[in-house]
């Protein structure tokens, strides 16, 4: 599909037209609770939002229950949107690393990591540093993955990462899919922006 042929839908926070691929899909149940689609597939009318915490907050305000025709009530109020889309994006992410794991493309581990990292990246890989991980080991990570022109992203803590993909605790894993690495760096960023933060995840 060529760039002109992509669908494109307009954002009920900040009014700007962008690809429907790059924004939120936004639903009503019959309460007029407001709901995140970010697969696209809920059967009712939708209207979308930016990924990010101005727009929602613009949204919120009520132009996105009125493109909805949402009915007004107890179950109408938005919110817990931005959480509610924060968490979805969130859910996604730790789908993509458990869809690594099983494709066994993954490298956990800040030896490990080092080892690859040196014998150079191939392709478009990205590395996920645990949030709290130590001084020490973040600068050292940060050295190699410079050196080695990989991207990477802090999120969720060591014992998490590590229960994920079924290990012990992780400082680091390093993704060797190009799709799923581009998929959670996508991921990670609208949540980021989501969660009107520029660094770590909380």
């Amino acid at each position: 599909m060529s760039p002109r042929s992509r669908p494109v839908r307009i954002c009920t926070g900040c009014g700007e037209r962008k690809e429907k691929t790059e924004m939120v899909r936004i639903v009503a149940d019959p309460s007029g609770l407001l709901i995140p689609d970010l697969k696209n597939n809920l059967p009712s009318r939708g209207a979308y939002v930016c990924p990010d915490a101005r727009c929602i907050d613009k949204a919120s305000a009520g132009r996105l229950r009125a493109s909805l025709r949402a009915p007004k009530g107890s179950g109408a109020g938005s919110e817990g949107l931005q959480e509610a889309v924060a968490a979805g994006y969130r859910r996604r992410i730790i789908s993509l690393l458990g869809q690594a794991k099983k494709s066994g493309r993954f490298i956990s581990g800040t030896n490990l990591v080092e080892g690859e990292l040196r014998r150079g990246a191939q392709g478009k890989w990205l590395a996920i540093l645990a949030r709290d991980v130590s001084e020490d080991i973040s600068e050292k990570m940060l050295r190699s993955l410079e050196s080695a022109s990989v991207p990477f992203r802090f999120f969720l803590g060591k014992d998490e990462l590590g229960e994920i993909l079924g290990k012990s605790p992780r400082s680091v894993v390093l993704i060797k899919d190009a799709g799923i690495a581009r998929a959670i760096e996508e991921s990670l960023d609208r949540y980021l922006r989501v969660l009107d933060k520029g660094g770590l995840d909380q």
